[in-house]
């Protein structure tokens, strides 16, 4: 689109252009038909407009045609699903529940498996129920804290989980260090 877009916004601005200046070809020939001094018309170029709809329609069929190929050569050599006996053991997955070979092929190969969407959804609602959660925890704290009239502060620290599982680790390695040199002097 973004090929089209001088070309469309030029040719509609012609486009308004020529519909409200001249509406009929016979109005250019009395412009200049006039006993005013010579001067020439000033009328819109049309070479934007055409351009315009050339575009168009080259894009439109660029992309129509070969699609309305395929989907036509689909439904009428390919045609939609049948149900049939499924073998034991086997267990069908879960784009070949789709009838059309159309949208087996979109579930296949560009589409998320089902499943996947589902533990996506489950963990944005734990995500955003947690998130509540202490954000409305916060509140509480801070209303107590205004109500009793208490210090203006917290009474934690917020840190990331990362830089205190890191500072608990280099303790635990520097522990470990010193109960390796100790038991090495003895």
């Amino acid at each position: 689109m973004s090929l089209l877009r001088p070309s469309v916004v030029q040719g509609l601005r012609i486009a308004l252009l020529n519909s409200k200046a001249v509406r009929h070809p016979l109005q250019k020939q009395l412009q200049v038909q006039g006993h005013d001094k010579k001067k020439m018309p000033i009328i819109p170029s049309t070479f934007e407009w055409t351009r315009m709809k050339d575009d168009l329609h080259f894009y439109l069929m660029l992309g129509l045609l070969p699609m309305a190929a395929l989907i036509t050569y689909v439904n009428i050599f390919v045609g939609p699903a049948e149900l049939s006996d499924i073998p034991e053991g086997y267990e069908p997955k879960e784009w070949e529940y789709h009838r059309s070979p159309i949208k087996r092929w979109f579930a296949k190969y560009i589409y998320e498996e089902p499943q996947k969407e589902y533990e996506k959804t489950l963990y944005w609602i734990h995500y955003w129920s947690e998130k509540k959660y202490w954000n409305k925890l916060d509140r509480k704290v801070k209303q107590l804290m205004e109500n009793r009239l208490d210090y203006k502060g917290w009474y934690w620290v917020n840190a990331d989980k990362i830089i205190v599982d890191s500072q608990k680790a280099l303790k635990e390695e520097k522990i470990d260090i010193s109960e390796k040199t100790c038991s090495d002097q003895v």
